[in-house]
């Protein structure tokens, strides 16, 4: 049965991974999340097979039916990881509290890389209303003073670096977007975690910049950022545990 849900979360992982990135990118155009989807280039209504998860993308080949240009593979790969995790949250918490705490931490995250890459922007509402769930459950589980602390101390502690960078660089070096995203991501993670997370984020968005050999060009933080946390939830506590290991601490 443990697989069969699997399959479930999975199939369930993709198809909301789909109609989250369509929020993440209706939602700073103001364009309302329930009108039909539509090719971005030629601007055609698509059929109803075109938007199945996945499935649409393969039986088209990666092209749209109408104007046969490409389709961006990053909606393949978006629904693709996005079920996987779905399921992976599933195996990892099975049914439980935790496991909503996984799936709003996805949802959101999710909602807001697709925002981030497309219109370098956070959307406030997606993870304001991740948080009111979030607080719900943390006072249910008699753990919300650990969790309002690790908020705050990582929405300073972001604050804190965003007022240095703009010192030092004359000009924004964190999105306020990203500093306030912390504070929802402190209710998912405690505060070790969440500052290994900013740190793991740092590292890929800073590959990243090596890879592309661009300077001076703007990089979307909240991709690195929601892999970051995905790792750290599923794993801080295993990667603080083997490094304090490595100092025999």
């Amino acid at each position: 049965m443990e697989i069969l849900y699997a399959i479930l979360f999975f199939l369930l992982g993709i198809t909301l991974t789909s109609f989250f990135q369509l929020i993440g990118e209706r939602l700073p155009e103001k364009i309302s999340i329930t009108g039909r989807s539509e090719c971005d280039i030629c601007k055609h209504n698509l059929r109803w097979i075109d938007i199945i998860p996945v499935l649409g993308y393969i039986i088209n080949f990666g092209k749209c039916h109408f104007c046969d240009k490409k389709i961006e593979i990053k909606y393949l790969l978006m629904e693709l990881s996005g079920g996987l995790l779905f399921a992976a949250a599933y195996l990892y918490s099975g049914f439980s509290l935790n496991l909503i705490v996984a799936l709003i931490m996805l949802s959101v995250l999710i909602v807001e890389t697709s925002s981030d890459i497309k219109f370098s922007t956070v959307i406030d509402s997606a993870w304001m209303i991740g948080l009111v769930f979030l607080v719900i459950i943390r006072i249910i589980q008699n753990n919300f003073l650990e969790y309002l602390l690790s908020g705050s101390i990582l929405f300073v502690t972001l604050f804190a670096i965003s007022l240095l960078g703009k010192a030092i660089y004359k000009k924004e070096a964190l999105g306020g977007g990203d500093v306030k995203l912390y504070f929802f991501i402190g209710f998912l993670i405690t505060i070790w975690n969440g500052l290994l997370s900013l740190f793991l984020a740092s590292v890929l968005a800073l590959i990243f910049a090596v890879i592309k050999k661009k300077r001076n060009i703007y990089i979307p933080l909240v991709p690195f950022i929601s892999i970051a946390v995905v790792i750290t939830y599923f794993y801080g506590d295993n990667i603080i545990d083997w490094y304090l290991n490595l100092f025999g601490m």
